[in-house]
């Protein structure tokens, strides 16, 4: 028996003379007041029709209506008032920051949000690719920068890391816009960014010292005075992440037991000091031991730290709250990540090292922990990932070698001396 239409239903003559359905049907009403009305044609079938008149009405009845008016917005003004009513961490706001106001907007910026498609994605994931990295101040989609007297040709490809960084950016953006209605599906979903295992473990041997190069950093910055060196010498022999070493409390190391427990990350917010619980993973709190060096190593900061402190007198740490941290500015204050990376990068400059930055050393720790023959399971809970297959995710780099050893250990096993 034939489906009759459904009400607001009807049929019409395409122009290939073939028999096909629309679907009318009134969207809820406007921010004005006035009735919204919607058709969709081409349907093949009544039944069809029918279906999607149904699902629509269903939608809408749940709040989850499309708003054609939002999808015809500019990408860049539809991700600007995004990121502006986000409840997130400064430091993951900074991050969208950076990816929309450096990378989108000025390569696809203009598209309007319901015209954006996966291969206008494709095409900026491969540009950035090719010269992504901006010259200080450049905001250059491709075309000559007068601001840093620069071209296309003297700009570097962005890391994949980095692309994926501006993928996983549109994509949390895009799906909002499907969930509030702006738009039908997520093109994100479609695109091709850089492969997650390609890009983290490029990043990581990219941003990686050899064991020399790590050596004669720490030399350089111990024999120059530099009042940082303990700080840079723990994230080195221990690969914990910059927010948690500048977290670290006297209470959480116990140097008479040779361990120390990560509790909190720091970050700074408008310049307020804010602390939290690491959201990595749930093996971001952890205990982890401490090698005698590394032990000597603090217990000479410790000196120095008390000595300050009563040089500081009432100074010290006068605008906050002592916090009790491991590693300050010389008035007891905390020090910002940022302000960390800076002073890094600054000492790299000075020992004549390729840049890696301060997570540079923890990416250091591990892969010299693997080619050392640390079990990847020690190793993945030391630096706090959630799965040692994540560690293996990133330091793959770190791991090339194993399978001709595996290959020769084993048949070595199998065979003996014969």
């Amino acid at each position: 028996m034939a489906q009759k239409p459904d009400p607001g239903v009807t049929r019409y003559q395409s122009t290939a003379g073939e028999t096909r359905w629309r679907v009318t049907y009134d969207l809820p009403p406007g921010p004005d007041g006035e009735r919204r009305r919607t058709t969709k044609r081409g349907f093949a079938t009544v039944k069809d029709a029918n279906r999607f008149r149904r699902d629509a009405l269903a939608r809408h009845d749940q709040g989850l209506g499309r708003d054609p008016a939002q999808g015809r917005q500019r990408l860049a003004d539809y991700l600007r008032a995004w990121l502006e009513g986000m409840s997130i961490k400064p430091t993951s706001r900074a991050d969208y920051r950076q990816s929309i106001e450096c990378y989108i907007a000025p390569r696809i910026g203009g598209i309007r949000l319901d015209q954006l498609t996966p291969e206008h994605l494709d095409r900026l994931y491969r540009g950035l690719e090719t010269n992504g990295k901006r010259r200080g101040a450049c905001r250059t989609d491709g075309r000559s920068c007068l601001v840093e007297r620069c071209a296309p040709d003297l700009h570097e490809g962005l890391s994949a890391k980095s692309v994926r960084n501006v993928h996983g950016c549109l994509h949390v953006a895009l799906e909002a816009a499907v969930a509030r209605g702006y738009l039908p599906r997520n093109v994100a979903d479609l695109a091709n960014p850089p492969k997650a295992r390609r890009a983290r473990s490029r990043n990581a041997r990219d941003h990686c010292w050899t064991r020399d190069q790590l050596v004669a950093f720490l030399d350089h910055t111990r024999d120059n005075g530099d009042r940082m060196h303990p700080l840079w010498f723990l994230i080195a022999t221990t690969g914990l992440r910059r927010a948690e070493a500048l977290a670290l409390r006297w209470s959480d190391l116990e140097l008479d037991r040779a361990r120390l427990t990560i509790r909190q990350t720091v970050t700074i917010a408008n310049g307020v000091v804010v602390w939290q619980r690491d959201a990595k993973s749930d093996d971001s709190e952890r205990t982890i031991a401490l090698d005698t060096r590394t032990i000597a190593v603090l217990h000479d900061h410790r000196t120095r730290q008390d000595h300050e402190r009563r040089a500081a007198g009432p100074a010290w740490s006068a605008n906050e709250q002592d916090h009790d941290l491991v590693f300050t500015r010389a008035d007891g204050r905390a020090i910002p990540p940022d302000r960390a990376s800076q002073m890094f990068t600054d000492r790299v400059n000075t020992a004549g090292l390729h840049r890696i930055g301060v997570h540079g050393l923890r990416h250091t720790w591990a892969t010299l922990a693997l080619r050392a023959g640390v079990p990847i399971k020690v190793v993945s809970e030391r630096i706090g990932h959630a799965d040692p297959a994540v560690t293996m995710q990133v330091y793959a780099h770190a791991l090339e070698g194993d399978d001709a050893t595996a290959a020769e250990t084993t048949a070595t096993a199998i065979f003996g001396d014969r």
